[in-house]
This record gives C-alpha cells, structure tokens and sequence, in this order.
C-alpha cells in the first residue's frame, strides 16, 4: 500500500477515491481526443463537466483498473462528448460522461 491517498480514506479499510478514478478516466479521454488530431502536440485538452458518475464496486489497493472511453458523438468545433468505464477485476467499477474541448495552442 504505497499510495498516499490510502492511508487517510480509509483508516483500516483503504478505499481508492472516487475522484481520482475519475480523474484518471478523464486524462484516458484525453488521450483518446488528443488522437483524432493529427498533430496533437500541439493541442491542449479542458474538461468542461462530467455527468451521470456512477460508482458500482470500490477499488483496494492491489487492484489493477482499465479505462476504456469512446466518443459519444463526433467531435464538432472542437466539443468532444465521451463516454468513460473503469473496470477491476473483469468488473465495472466507474462509468461516467466526460466533456471536453481541444484547443489549438499558440
């Protein structure tokens, strides 16, 4: 149990955060967006809102978790919609909506 995070959340039955699972999926969006481009060194990827988060099964240390995210629509004026699961264990952990915007950098 080298992480941090588990030794305060919680004391004696550590618990991955649900905020850093989602996080996590949103940067594996991120990626996924940053591949549709063809010079994405070039772009930076902002979240605008997450919606419908559900947590179906916790996640202990030792866990191994697979993001897997597609885009719900194709990505217009630069508004990609993505859908977004964690899994554990062959079990689906997270799921959310993630909304995001690429911006060219200048």
């Amino acid at each position: 149990m080298n992480e941090e995070f588990f030794k305060g959340h919680f004391p004696g039955a550590p618990v991955m955060p649900g905020v850093l699972i989602v996080e996590a999926m949103a940067q594996t969006g991120g990626i996924l967006v940053l591949n549709t481009v063809p010079d994405p060194e070039n772009y930076l990827t902002f979240f605008m809102k997450m919606d419908k988060v559900k947590f179906k099964q916790k996640v202990v240390p030792g866990d191994t978790l697979i993001f897997k995210c597609s885009l719900i629509t194709p990505i217009r004026r630069g508004i990609c919609h993505m859908q977004g699961y964690a899994y554990s264990n062959g079990k689906l952990c997270a799921e959310a909506e993630l909304m995001a915007q690429i911006s060219k950098v200048k």
